[in-house]
This record gives C-alpha cells, sequence and structure tokens, in this order.
C-alpha cells in the first residue's frame, strides 16, 4: 500500500506496532460516519456473487467502467485502472478481484474509481505462493504475460505505449523508495524477516518483468542496486491435497495372504 500511494489515489493505511495488522482507513464516510459516496465494487456491478469475484476478466470490468462511468471521466478512470493492473504484476498481487476494485458515485453523473484500498504481495504466503492474477485478460491468468500485457492496456483501456512506460517508471521509483522500510521492518520485527525478505525478491522479479526491453521501451534504471545483498527467504511448505479424496474415508484395507 505505500507503494500505491505514490503512484495513485489509495486509502490511508497504518500497521500495528506488533506488524501482525494493517488498519485501513474508510474513505467513503466522513469522521462522524456519515456517507461521502455511493460504492459499488465490480462483483456488484457485474451481478457477481461473492464467492465468484475472482470468476471476471479485465475485458468484463472495461465495458462495466464504459456503461457507468461519464465520458469526461473514462480516460482518468482507466489511466487508474493501468495503473493497478501494472501494479499487480509488480508487486505479485494474486488477490486482485472483483471486490477489491470499486467504483464511488454522487449521482449517475459523478462516478469515478475508488481509491486502491487492498492490495497485498501474496506469493509470500504459504499455500499461496503459486496462485496466479485474480482476474484474467485475453482468455489467461499468467505472471509471464510479456508484451501482451502492453498491448492489452493498450487496445482495451486506451492508454498508449509511451504513456504506460511512463507508468512503469513511476510504479520502479515507487518500489525503490519503499524497499528501504521493508529491509528496516526486517530488522525491527524478526517475526517478519522471512515475509519481508520473501516480499522484496517478488517486487524485484515483478519490476524486473515490467522493465523487460522486450516488453516496454524503458531505460535503464539507476536504482536497480536497491535489490542488493537480500538473502534467500525461508522456503514456503505447499500444501498436498488429493482430489477426490474424503477425510471421512477409511484407509485402505489389509489383504491378508492366502494360506497355502
Amino acid at each position: 500500500m505505500q507503494v500505491l500511494a505514490k503512484v495513485l489515489p489509495s486509502a490511508k493505511t497504518e500497521v500495528s506496532r506488533d506488524g501482525n495488522s494493517v488498519v485501513v482507513h474508510r474513505f467513503d464516510v466522513n469522521d462522524e460516519g456519515q456517507p461521502l459516496w455511493g460504492m459499488e465494487d465490480f462483483c456488484a456491478l457485474l451481478g457477481l456473487r461473492p464467492v465468484q469475484k475472482y470468476e471476471t476478466t479485465w475485458e468484463r470490468i472495461a465495458r462495466a467502467v464504459r456503461d457507468h462511468v461519464p465520458g469526461n471521466r473514462q480516460r482518468e478512470t482507466f489511466q487508474q485502472m493501468a495503473a493497478i493492473l501494472l501494479l499487480t504484476y509488480a508487486l505479485r498481487n494474486a488477490d486482485c478481484h472483483a471486490k477489491n476494485i470499486a467504483l464511488l458515485y454522487t449521482s449517475r453523473a459523478d462516478v469515478h474509481l475508488s481509491p486502491a484500498y487492498d492490495f497485498l504481495t501474496t506469493s509470500v504466503y504459504a499455500g499461496y505462493q503459486h496462485n496466479p492474477p485474480g482476474i484474467s485478460f485475453g482468455g489467461k491468468k499468467t505472471w509471464m504475460a510479456g508484451k501482451n500485457l502492453s498491448k492489452f492496456i493498450a487496445a482495451t483501456f486506451g492508454i498508449p505505449l509511451r504513456e504506460q512506460s511512463e507508468m512503469v517508471e513511476r510504479i520502479s521509483d515507487s518500489v525503490a523508495d519503499v524497499v528501504s522500510l521493508v529491509r528496516g521492518k526486517t530488522i525491527e520485527i524478526p517475526e517478519f524477516r522471512g515475509t519481508g525478505k520473501g516480499m522484496l525478491l517478488a517486487w524485484q522479479e515483478g519490476v524486473n518483468g515490467l522493465r523487460d526491453p522486450r516488453v516496454n521501451s524503458v531505460v535503464d534504471w539507476p536504482v536497480g542496486n536497491v535489490f542488493e545483498d537480500i538473502s534467500d527467504p525461508p522456503r514456503l511448505e505447499s500444501s498436498r491435497s488429493v482430489v477426490g479424496r474424503s477425510p471421512l474415508l477409511g484407509g485402505r484395507p489389509r489383504v491378508r495372504p492366502k494360506k497355502p
């Protein structure tokens, strides 16, 4: 969330002293709890039940923007959505789903994208380290999107490649600014050390993927060395489950050998 706040409108957040909780401040009500805006996430806008929050596409979300956001606010909305999608890849956030993106409104003539309010690096948590992106585009969910990502943003959101490259530069610099904060927390909170290292290595991989010259036309990143000297984090365990195996079933029956 610290990275996001440097790139696009984001909810104010605070981390508890022990590092175990994050507080997200409400942006849709005032200090007295009175509503400032109506708010609809894209599950509601697309007629999906909450459990279906991963069952949509960026194409459908783009169509919903055109249906609900006034024409004079659409370009701004698509610019912010492009930044959200690029940040999803930079920070390896597999939990960007239809309930974590929303529109705010006071009337049909006043609709815009809400501040970002729920972003994390999912790949550092056991059981989630292999999860693909939460929302597909082009019929796929993959971290190895290559040029397809920039082509999709240009064709669907109307953001040209030059402007995307500028976004990648801002995201890269924002990540670099926050690296020292994460490094400090790994020292301050020993329990966070493994998670923090995993976050930094995930960010390095994500940013380098966006900065690949085969994907975006960006110049050399002068602060790319901020990731130096990061040791490997503890290995995350993968839960093993057997598809179709009920825990209510007993073990295999023992076969007694036949008597001669």
